[in-house]
């Protein structure tokens, strides 16, 4: 039977983001995509958690490979708390355990109010080219556009749900600390969500860890840099 791995896509994006590995991933691997970029009744990080391993627990399955894509990265390690046993790997693409500075806290209120005042259309207009490097963005505009219409379709209710989960989740590093399982990082030095110096100073948290830090990738590494990606994602599930 294969094994269980279990990819958990980021704030603005559904499970389509991890198309470009789906082909390659399924061969050896039972891919678990949940896709929680419309509902709204989910309102912290532990609940969404929760909707996680009853996708799991649906599939059969009593352990997985966990891999999460910035929000999905906070799903991951809140996942990692309440089902220790159940991960056999955990991989933070683009993500961080550090909770939000009192900033970003407030900047994430602002958000919420913006996208249920304003609807989701203008929110993810705004907001979505800062999530790659600013050269991927002038070279690409497409891909932009692409990303800005599928979102564009999410309900505003959901949007704001996730904000306010990501802004009230709980520092983590401890959870990163705990873990025995091999622990997967990957960070965009051009990254504008997640800071580069945060994400760096949480790889040697983990007893056992793997590292890749790209140096023109901002926050979306499986669209800028497919490749590099996808090769040292295969690197860590092998060790797992």
């Amino acid at each position: 039977m294969k094994k269980a791995l279990v990819l958990l896509h980021g704030f603005g994006e559904d499970s389509t983001i991890w198309g470009g590995f789906v082909p390659f991933m399924q061969k050896d691997y039972f891919l678990i995509l949940p896709d929680y970029a419309r509902l709204s009744h989910l309102k912290s990080i532990d609940d969404y958690a929760d909707f996680v391993h009853e996708k799991i627990q649906e599939k059969g399955f009593e352990n997985c490979v966990i891999i999460g894509h910035s929000m999905g990265g906070y799903i991951a390690l809140a996942f990692a708390e309440k089902y220790p046993k159940m991960v056999a790997g955990l991989g933070l693409f683009h993500s961080t355990a550090y909770e939000d500075s009192e900033e970003k806290k407030a900047a994430r209120v602002k958000n919420a109010e913006f996208i249920l005042k304003n609807g989701t259309e203008l929110f993810i207009k705004t907001s979505t080219p800062n999530l790659y490097a600013e050269s991927f963005v002038k070279h690409n505009p497409e891909v932009i556009e692409r990303h800005i219409e599928y979102a564009s379709q999410f309900p505003a209710e959901a949007l704001a749900a996730g904000m306010l989960a990501m802004r009230n989740r709980p520092d983590r590093r401890h959870v990163l600390k705990s873990l025995r399982c091999n622990v997967m990082f990957i960070i965009g030095e051009k990254d504008k969500s997640v800071s580069p110096e945060d994400a760096k100073s949480q790889i040697m948290m983990p007893k056992f860890f793997s590292s890749s830090i790209l140096d023109n990738v901002g926050h979306m590494g499986m669209i800028e840099e497919p490749e590099d990606c996808l090769k040292f994602v295969g690197k860590f599930l092998l060790k797992c």
